[in-house]
């Protein structure tokens, strides 16, 4: 059941007051023209298949009677990054920087290539690059502030991803990234603040109650903690990992009886249940 404003509220304490389908079997088919090619390039790259892409992407340069247009550089690049080929993804991704300078996606590539095998100097540079052509971005200074976080400077990250929710305040997700971060940061008032801005726009997401119960729980609001996981059940109730939860965080408030209530459900608990548990219990500073 998904929580109401005032259950929100509660919670809180506060005032009541399009893209194409992708063709079936795109690795079996070939292209009948370049445009057609393409499609089905990117239809197998959207489906994990990138050896077949990048023969999709490569056809369509032959059809094209060897040309090679930006977006062709560009779709090729990701199918070899994201197959493993790194040299050849770098070589395109410098051909589609040249072809157009004033285009940051070939730097983001680069920059997702050096990060990828931890030059993250290297890949914060190519991310101010691109940033210097669309300072506006959110997407380009979320991925500065993924990159800064990655290299163990929570600080900077943060910075940064707050100025992507001065631009694009409605997203949920950018406001759970910074709750999650300021979780880590010990800041656990202004992680609730955040995750409370992520839930007020996602009502129906059960893993943003899972982790504000974590900054509750280490603020001394241990009832609003409680609340929050049973608010996630509520939306998911299959998820035995929330009985797991309460049944460790009223065992440690003493509430013996109302913890042997979520036993039966807690001994149901899978492997990765068990793996959600023990992180959560660990920022909560519960013994498992």
């Amino acid at each position: 059941m998904r929580p109401s404003y005032q259950q929100i509220a509660e919670l809180f304490a506060l005032p009541l007051g399009p893209g194409e389908p992708a063709p079936k079997e795109a690795s079996r088919v070939a292209g009948r023209d370049a445009d057609e090619s393409e499609q089905l390039g990117r239809a197998c790259l959207s489906d994990g298949d990138f050896e077949a892409a990048i023969d999709h992407f490569r056809r369509a340069v032959e059809q094209r009677g060897g040309e090679e247009t930006h977006s062709v550089m560009l779709d090729l690049g990701n199918a070899y990054e994201y197959g493993d080929r790194a040299p050849q993804a770098y070589r395109q991704y410098l051909k589609a920087v040249k072809a157009k300078k004033d285009n940051p996606e070939p730097l983001v590539g680069i920059s997702d290539l050096y990060k990828r095998h931890g030059r993250y100097r290297e890949a914060i540079e190519h991310l101010q690059t691109a940033l210097e052509l669309e300072p506006e971005s959110p997407f380009l200074l979320f991925k500065l502030a993924e990159t800064l976080r990655s290299m163990g400077e929570p600080t900077r990250a943060l910075a940064a991803a707050l100025a992507v929710i001065q631009i694009k305040p409605e997203e949920p997700f950018y406001h759970y990234w910074i709750g999650d971060l300021l979780i880590t940061l010990g800041q656990d008032s202004d992680a609730i603040e955040a995750l409370r801005a992520a839930i007020e726009l996602s009502p129906g997401d059960d893993f943003l109650y899972l982790r504000v119960s974590v900054p509750f729980w280490r603020s001394g609001r241990r009832s609003e903690a409680i609340k929050a996981i049973r608010l996630a059940s509520d939306l998911d109730p299959e998820k035995n990992v929330y009985h797991g939860l309460l049944e460790a965080m009223l065992t440690e408030m003493g509430q013996i009886e109302e913890a042997d209530l979520e036993s039966a459900r807690a001994d149901q608990m899978d492997r990765y249940d068990h793996d959600t548990l023990s992180r959560a219990l660990a920022e909560m500073g519960i013994e498992a």
